[in-house]
């Protein structure tokens, strides 16, 4: 199929927004209106129906510049009310040392979160996630050691040592899915912040875990209790957290056309168990389905048996 100059030039300016921003065509076609599988197929000249009103809806997508600073990406960290408090409560935990603990609904962006701050951060913080194989004090430290570079030492007493030899002051661990340490391996995390304030220095040891697994262990709740007493810091953050404005930022495509009914579907979706993340995944299997208005977004709910 051949283009006009006009049409070329549109289909460059899309080569050129994928190249700059590092993203997916999928992703340009969501704050677009258009799948990602019509984009490729017109900018292969594959098309099969008039790719005129594709071209218009780039044309308009381009006219604005400010347009390409909102493309939404299911890879991206997009700031939430409840993603920014967690990135300062990090933040906060580094720069001020001990221990910080963050609990929160699955799906509301709590591990987003920590990887964005490493991201950011990336010579004085480590994130690690935890999980039932790796909770023993042992099996954590040599985590910790071969992550920062310290000696895998047989004794433990030497790795501890080898471990705050190498740590930096000012530096944060974050450990996710926290609910799984057990009790004598958060007294060693403790102890290492414990060691870095006793030479007037910083380390900052984050926990973040899932408030519903924490309050359903029993008797591990006790555990935690015990990090409580000594944290700077405890938030608890639950999926009724999030608030209109975060829906229009994570999907700017509805706010800009004033798609109001989707934005609240999609927000009375978050406050549900399924949280943003089921919000995101309802939204981009409706997109996929290339109808993401109100009623699209409903039947796509009740094809996926959501909780609304």
């Amino acid at each position: 199929m051949m283009y006009t100059d006009k049409q070329k030039l549109l289909l460059d300016k899309v080569e050129n927004l994928m190249n700059e921003k590092n993203i997916s065509q999928n992703a340009i076609g969501k704050i677009i209106g258009v799948s990602g599988t019509t984009l490729s197929q017109v900018r292969n000249g594959k098309y099969k129906s008039n790719p005129q009103k594709i071209f218009d809806m780039l044309e308009n997508y381009f006219s604005d510049d400010k347009k390409t600073d909102s493309v939404y990406s299911e890879t991206d960290y997009i700031e939430t009310t409840v993603s920014g408090n967690i990135y300062r409560v990090i933040a906060n935990c580094q720069s001020g040392g001990g221990l910080a603990v963050v609990c929160g609904d699955a799906g509301i962006g709590k591990t987003k979160s920590a990887q964005k701050f490493v991201s950011d951060n990336p010579a004085d913080s480590f994130l690690i996630t935890i999980n039932p194989c790796i909770n023993s004090m042992r099996n954590l430290m040599k985590i910790i050691a071969e992550r920062i570079g310290a000696g895998q030492e047989k004794n433990i007493s030497d790795m501890w040592f080898s471990i705050v030899n190498k740590i930096s002051d000012g530096t944060v661990f974050i450990f996710d899915e926290a609910q799984h340490l057990t009790l004598k391996t958060i007294e060693v995390l403790r102890s290492f912040s414990d060691y870095f304030s006793s030479k007037g220095q910083t380390l900052g040891i984050c926990f973040i875990g899932n408030i519903n697994t924490i309050s359903a262990m029993g008797n591990r709740k006790a555990e935690f209790a015990q990090i409580s007493n000594r944290t700077r810091q405890r938030k608890i953050y639950r999926s009724t957290d999030i608030k209109r404005e975060d829906i229009c930022r994570i999907f700017p495509v509805l706010e800009k056309n004033n798609m109001n009914a989707e934005i609240d579907y999609l927000l009375k979706i978050a406050h549900t168990p399924q949280a943003l993340r089921g919000a995101m995944n309802l939204f981009s299997n409706a997109y996929d389905n290339e109808n993401f208005t109100y009623a699209g977004l409903v039947a796509m709910a009740e094809f996926m048996d959501m909780e609304v």
